[in-house]
């Protein structure tokens, strides 16, 4: 992903449209659905920042699409993957920087403690990484101005398990660390794209299904 421009869709509530492109984004704190730390989230695809309008802003099942265009809205930014650093967990030379960072929470904790930490997932130990960087006043993974990765993304409520050679619906996210990657902010009008989208969502969606 290194070496290029890349769009990049940030859902969020309608009342900060405004205020973000005035005066740019808010580093937010890891929380729920926030897998990649502190930072400002993008989604590659504008699907799933069609659904973290659902999901994420308004924290409901929304049934109809006017409410939405109320209550949400999605900025389009530009992330210059060209000129700053970058880190892709789903490429292998990403994911081996990551493992060797991962080595630095182990030479840092009781063994019994890091395999608890491993057990929680990457998304808590990408926290204890910012835990140490605080600590030791070191950067880890805050070195990277921006960091990626991609998750399976099941978008209907029953699994199917069809045959294939291909990794369908995965979900890529983008954690903004330093905001200078971020370029060109612009609203993203809703339409029938966006409208079709969202029809495409509750289809898939059914019943709750985060």
């Amino acid at each position: 992903m290194n070496g290029e421009i890349l769009s990049g869709y940030h859902a969020t509530d309608i009342n900060n449209i405004e205020l973000i492109k005035n005066n740019g984004f808010i580093e937010s704190e890891a929380s729920k659905g926030h897998w990649l730390g502190r930072g400002i989230y993008f989604f590659e695809n504008l699907y799933y920042a069609v659904e973290w309008e659902i999901i994420g802003v308004i924290k409901h099942e929304v049934t109809d699409y006017e409410e939405l265009t109320e209550k949400c809205g999605i900025i389009i930014a530009d992330l210059d993957m060209e000129n700053y650093k970058v880190l892709d967990l789903s490429e292998p030379q990403g994911y081996a920087i990551f493992e060797y960072l991962l080595k630095i929470i182990k030479e840092n904790y009781p063994e019994e403690k890091y395999e608890y930490i491993l057990s929680k997932g990457y998304a808590y130990a990408i926290k204890i990484l910012e835990h140490l960087e605080i600590k030791k006043n070191k950067k880890y993974i805050s070195k990277f101005d921006v960091i990626c990765a991609a998750y399976p993304k099941n978008i209907k409520k029953r699994k199917t398990n069809l045959p294939g050679d291909f990794i369908s619906c995965v979900q890529k996210q983008m954690c903004v660390k330093n905001p200078n990657a971020i370029k060109k902010v612009e609203e993203l009008q809703h339409s029938d794209i966006t409208k079709g989208i969202f029809n495409l969502v509750k289809k898939n969606r059914g019943e709750k299904n985060d």
